[in-house]
């Protein structure tokens, strides 16, 4: 079904954008600093430790948020987008928090801000951090082959070029992968697991296995393409063995619930499922609400029928949901060198090491930015080496990634802040354009 875009459409959707905005706006005549701070707040959510304050206060022009929303309605009016939430805090305080446009164009129901979000390869840098902490507790090390976990990982092929009109040849891998080439994508494993046999369970320790029938694309180590699922499903199961841990239970206990994401999640609550937003795609000049994922992702994360589908495969790729606040609070978090609420979640040199570029010159951005100057890669993010040559608003070092529907989120060391933009469609350059907002209003 699809439905017009029409001006009533716009109207209110630019009504719910600017809704925020004029709470900021509150005339400041006649009121103390510590007055128009506190109106500030309470014209944001209260997010622990992050509180909330006025943008000049931490070196961002006051006018930050009304010029987030004039960025967000020009591409709500232009049809590539139907709605969002975007976030931004600097120096430990939350500056900016706005819905934008439409959740329920049918409806007409205006976006709000604790909607969830399928975040798709958003899930990456969760699993980032998972593996980053199992290097810390030294139960696996970059260095380490995969076969040592994953025996059926040990003798991978690698396609060659055949005769033309000829079946692919392949050859032996020259080595065996490393942990480090499934987390800067150089393993070559970029296949997906769709040939499983039937009756085969559906979690990680039955199916992963699998994937030491694949093909390689190219020889370990000497390439980069980005690994969009198989890879960090790799990972996410050598953490569930390191660990002793399901994947699934791993992520609540281990990052989500010391960071305090109570929102983030594979399965949902009926609750949970109720808030999350429609997913929509631009059809000429209107809208079409889509039933369900991308048939890919579909076939690859399996769920149960029914008005709130379940799954028992979590995968380290993609599948969580999550808010807006919650990942404010995850990159808060390592923008804090790894600690949240008095709670070390990370050490400060792991934080430091999945932002380093581990990859040289490699990095080409291949099925995920088209951009990649001035840019290297970490622990499954990317990372910034050249803000002026990579032309986007982030400051050297860094870091972040993003998912198949839109969301981004990121963390910047250098300029002590964190970004959050959540949207279900898919443009590349509004995320660096949406950068360059902010960029444009750092004042120090």
């Amino acid at each position: 079904m699809t439905r017009q875009y029409d001006r009533r459409m716009i109207l209110a959707g630019a009504a719910a954008t600017a809704a925020t905005a004029a709470a900021w706006q509150v005339s400041a005549k006649g009121m103390t600093g510590d007055q128009e701070a506190s109106s500030n707040a309470r014209s944001l959510p209260r997010i622990p430790d992050l509180p909330a304050a006025r943008p000049e206060s931490v070196g961002i022009a006051a006018d930050l948020t009304p010029r987030i929303q004039h960025f967000m309605q020009e591409q709500i009016t232009a049809g590539l987008l139907s709605g969002g939430v975007t976030a931004v805090a600097r120096r430990g305080k939350l500056v900016h928090f706005a819905s934008h446009g439409m959740l329920d164009i049918e409806a007409g129901t205006p976006m709000t801000g604790d909607r969830l979000f399928q975040m798709m390869s958003s899930t990456k840098p969760v699993t980032a951090v998972a593996l980053l902490q199992q290097i810390e507790a030294g139960r696996v090390s970059l260095d380490d082959k995969v076969s040592k976990f994953i025996p059926e990982l040990a003798q991978m092929r690698v396609k060659v070029a055949g005769a033309a009109g000829s079946p692919a040849e392949t050859v032996p891998a020259n080595r065996e992968i490393t942990i480090k080439d499934l987390a800067t994508h150089t393993s070559g494993l970029n296949g997906f697991l769709i040939d499983i046999p039937p009756g085969t369970p559906n979690t990680l320790a039955a199916r992963i296995p699998y994937a030491g029938k694949l093909v390689l694309d190219y020889q370990p180590g000497t390439k980069s393409a980005y690994s969009a699922v198989t890879g960090p499903d790799v990972l996410a199961r050598v953490v569930e063995i390191t660990s002793d841990l399901p994947w699934d239970r791993y992520l609540k206990e281990r990052i989500f619930e010391p960071v305090g994401m109570i929102d983030t999640a594979f399965n949902l609550t009926p609750e949970q499922r109720a808030r999350v937003v429609p997913r929509y795609t631009r059809v000429g000049d209107a809208w079409k609400r889509e039933a369900s994922d991308i048939p890919l992702a579909e076939m690859l994360l399996l769920r149960t029928p029914g008005p709130n589908p379940q799954t028992t495969y979590f995968p380290g790729s993609f599948g969580l949901y999550s808010t807006a606040r919650d990942y404010l609070l995850f990159e808060s978090m390592l923008l804090n060198k790894g600690v949240i609420h008095g709670r070390r979640v990370l050490r400060p040199e792991s934080v430091e090491l999945m932002h380093t570029n581990l990859v040289g010159d490699l990095y080409t951005g291949a099925g995920a930015y088209p951009e990649t100057r001035g840019q290297g890669f970490g622990i499954l993010v990317r990372t910034i080496l050249d803000t002026k040559t990579c032309g986007c608003g982030r400051g050297v070092g860094a870091f972040g990634w993003g998912g198949a529907y839109g969301t981004t989120t990121w963390t910047d060391p250098v300029n002590e802040l964190v970004g959050v933009y959540m949207v279900q469609q898919r443009h590349p350059e509004l995320d660096v354009a949406f950068e360059r907002v902010i960029a444009g209003a750092l004042k120090a």
